[in-house]
């Protein structure tokens, strides 16, 4: 067998596989997880060590940026890394969690990997060369009019204050449905499926986004991001093409006429 021809790809790839079926055998292949007592912050650090020790054995010089133990402004190249996005679903045996790993590369292609585990499926994606979900090509809805898209979101705390709840008051409005399930990463990779139209979401960390908004933008879609004043948190809007700009301006336009 040759060499693979992206061996960033096939590192992250592979990471991302044995910390998923270490997890499904510690936790799903014990029965109902439901019954599992889970410490959620130990399993992070347990997956996020198998992730690590993949990719240090084959880069070794790469800097790491993870959600539990490194820091977050290493320079390129580095792998941005959130362990177990969805963590309180795992805890409470819901099938919806992932983990996300992302290269950032000085001089080589960006990589996003989201491993959907309940439903062993791979997304990914290489600069310049589209977006895949277990080998099958990705591309985003063609939802042309914001009355007929579905919109997947998160609320956090912040959220909830007025100011900034009339976001997600226009999108309940204008849409035909927005849902909430509770793993950036895997809802990011939905909309690049085309399974939802458009993503929102408030406030979210470099962790929660850097694989998935590639997978949206290598699978034909769009992102923008604003970043939040006085935190290292972002607002990220990801979409289909046809409808960004409309949601952009409907996000906007309403959040403003309510102040």
């Amino acid at each position: 067998m040759g060499a693979p021809k992206n061996r960033m790809l096939w590192t992250g790839v592979r990471a991302a596989r044995q910390a998923g079926d270490a997890l499904t055998e510690a936790f799903f292949d014990r029965g109902d997880p439901a019954t599992v007592e889970v410490d959620v912050e130990d399993i992070d650090r347990w997956i996020e060590e198998r992730v690590i020790a993949v990719i240090d054995g084959e880069f070794p010089d790469h800097n790491v940026v993870s959600e539990e133990s490194r820091p977050e402004f290493a320079v390129q190249p580095r792998w941005i890394i959130d362990p177990l996005d969805g963590s309180d679903n795992l805890k409470n045996g819901i099938p919806h969690f992932a983990i996300s790993i992302a290269f950032q590369g000085a001089g080589s292609p960006d990589i996003g990997i989201v491993y959907h585990v309940p439903s062993d499926t791979m997304y990914t994606a290489v600069e310049g060369e589209g977006a895949y979900a277990n080998g099958r090509p990705l591309s985003t809805s063609d939802t042309a009019d914001v009355s007929e898209s579905v919109v997947v979101t998160g609320f956090d705390p912040a959220t909830m204050r007025a100011s900034d709840f009339q976001h997600f008051q226009s999108l309940l409005a204008e849409t035909r449905g927005v849902r909430r399930f509770g793993s950036a990463a895997s809802e990011l990779s939905m909309v690049a499926a085309g399974q939802f139209d458009a993503f929102f979401e408030r406030m979210l960390s470099m962790w929660d986004t850097a694989a998935g908004t590639m997978i949206v933008e290598e699978a034909g879609g769009k992102v923008t991001r604003v970043d939040l004043v006085n935190d290292n948190n972002e607002m990220i809007l990801a979409s289909n093409e046809e409808l960004h700009q409309d949601l952009i301006v409907l996000i906007s336009s309403k959040a403003k006429s309510k102040q």
